[in-house]
């Protein structure tokens, strides 16, 4: 602040003096002392002994001796103060300003200043300059209203002039109508404008973030994004212009473009943080990449940069499903399912392992996650009927105990609105495999009955004619008679199988079902569990 505003004050104040510093002789200095051109056929110039007093002092300024300038220009003001010539008076206080700020007396130095302004002894230029540097001043002491009305009335005369505005100004005006209270966005939208399209070659970096946070705060992002893309091109280390880049392209709908800048910042090693990394993960999946978007998350995740945390693994999981990568992504699901206290996951794991034709471990999963509970009506009835199928997958062609087990998983899915209609289709189905079993097993009785009564009739007959004949039939042929009557008449004995006689059926009956998980918390009275579903 001390450097800034001693160069600021000297090149317009000192120019009255700075002639007297090299000068051979008082008369030649005083010549050449005009500090101003002539304006208006009028020229000023200073009374020969205070310049000279100011020469002393100034060289006291030069060796950065400010106590003693001060102490100098106070005397010079106690005993001459009112006999000075306005232009005298008026370049005097303006030096004094400047030793003050180099003291850090900015107070102090921008009362000298307005002295200096307030007894017009000095050209109109100068005088315009004063005000800038005032309104400077008043800035850093956060006078901020004064400084924009002081700012304004700079600029304004410096136009009217023909005077070349200092972009520097118009970026100070915008900094105080962001610091007044309440701040001023709008207002500042031209100035900090003004700055950017006045600074020349040389991009300043400070000006380009004030009109970046002006347009941020006034949500005007089709103009924010081509500033910034000017921003990442000036300065492309800095991460964070990248990612606001890339959120003011999405607030526009320009995901793609969103996208675009955040897997460039990604590439350039600038996306870190594990939530810029989730969104860049998450427009992979947007734009139908899920298989990059996995390997990523998984690679940040064995980096340690993403936390492997429920959502995180759930994540990655499903970028492994849309991918159609399923043997990668079950284990992941299982490990967030293994941690978690509600039935969600488990659900979730117990669709893939369907999907992946891994019927029993999906039993197992769904098992698990209608025990755990904790589901909406939706999912919940959904669970039930996932189930019964992943059951019925396992059942063999006699295998009626899994065809049981099945049928009950769908009974309970019939007590929810949303899978009522499939699980009765279901039940319709397994109800048909069964009786149509159950028939070919009485079918097939009839006919070995029928065969039996055939054998066992044409052994009585082979009997009676080895009777007339008076011949002894052979021992085994005996036993093989024996043995074949008496599996007939334990067959005719049974009966026809049925489902209360399944002796025959080389199965089980519906008693002997494995036990269901506990019932869900949800009610199973489909009057119910339609005011579930409408929640």
């Amino acid at each position: 602040m001390r450097g800034k505003y001693r160069k600021l004050c000297l090149s317009a104040a000192a120019s009255a003096v700075a002639a007297l510093m090299t000068a051979a002789a008082p008369t030649a200095a005083l010549a050449q002392a005009q500090c101003d051109a002539e304006e208006g056929g009028a020229s000023k110039t200073l009374d020969p002994r205070i310049g000279q007093e100011i020469q002393k002092l100034y060289e006291l300024m030069q060796a950065d001796q400010y106590q003693q300038a001060l102490a100098g220009f106070n005397n010079l003001i106690a005993s001459r103060g009112d006999a000075m010539k306005p232009y005298d008076k008026s370049t005097v206080y303006e030096l004094r300003a400047n030793v003050k700020i180099n003291l850090d007396d900015f107070r102090g130095g921008m009362q000298d200043m307005q002295t200096a302004l307030d007894t017009n002894g000095l050209p109109p230029a100068r005088n315009n300059q004063l005000r800038y540097y005032i309104a400077q001043l008043n800035f850093q002491l956060e006078q901020y209203q004064t400084a924009i009305n002081g700012l304004n009335q700079w600029i304004q005369l410096a136009r009217t002039c023909g005077v070349a505005v200092d972009p520097n100004a118009y970026y100070l005006l915008a900094a105080a109508y962001t610091q007044v209270t309440p701040p001023n966005y709008r207002q500042a939208v031209g100035p900090a404008e003004q700055a950017i399209a006045g600074m020349g070659d040389e991009p300043r970096k400070g000006y380009f973030d004030l009109l970046n946070l002006i347009y941020s705060e006034l949500g005007d992002n089709a103009k924010r994004a081509p500033l910034l893309e000017r921003m990442v091109n000036y300065w492309p280390e800095n991460k964070g212009y990248w990612t606001q880049l890339s959120g003011a392209y999405s607030v526009q709908g320009k995901d793609r473009d969103a996208f675009s800048v955040l897997e460039v910042a990604y590439r350039a090693g600038l996306i870190k943080t594990e939530n810029e990394i989730i969104t860049l993960v998450q427009y992979y999946s947007f734009f139908e990449n899920p298989y990059r978007g996995a390997t990523l998350l998984e690679r940040e995740m064995n980096a340690g940069n993403v936390d492997r945390d429920q959502d995180n693994l759930i994540l990655l999981s499903q970028l492994w499903s849309q991918a159609r990568e399923h043997k990668k992504s079950i284990p992941i699901l299982g490990e967030a399912a293994r941690n978690s206290s509600k039935g969600e996951l488990s659900y979730r794991l117990g669709m893939v392992l369907l999907a992946d034709e891994q019927y029993a471990a999906s039993e197992r999963a769904l098992e698990a996650a209608l025990n755990k509970g904790g589901m909406n009506a939706k999912d919940t009835g959904d669970a039930w009927l996932l189930l019964g199928t992943a059951r019925f997958s396992q059942a063999g062609p006699a295998d009626t105990a899994q065809w049981a087990s099945a049928r009950q998983a769908f009974a309970r899915a019939q007590a929810y609105e949303g899978t009522r209609r499939r699980a009765s289709d279901w039940i319709t189905y397994i109800d048909a495999v069964v009786s149509t079993y159950w028939d070919g097993l009485r079918l097939e009785w009839e006919q070995n009955k029928a065969a039996c009564e055939d054998d066992i009739q044409r052994f009585e007959q082979q009997r009676r004619i080895e009777d007339l004949q008076n011949r002894r039939p052979d021992p085994a042929e005996v036993a093989r008679r024996d043995a074949r009557v008496a599996e007939c008449e334990a067959l005719i004995a049974a009966g026809p199988p049925s489902r209360n006689n399944p002796q025959r059926g080389g199965g089980s009956n519906t008693e002997s079902a494995p036990a269901e998980p506990e019932a869900p918390a949800e009610p199973e009275a489909p009057e119910a569990e339609d005011t579930a579903t409408n929640e």
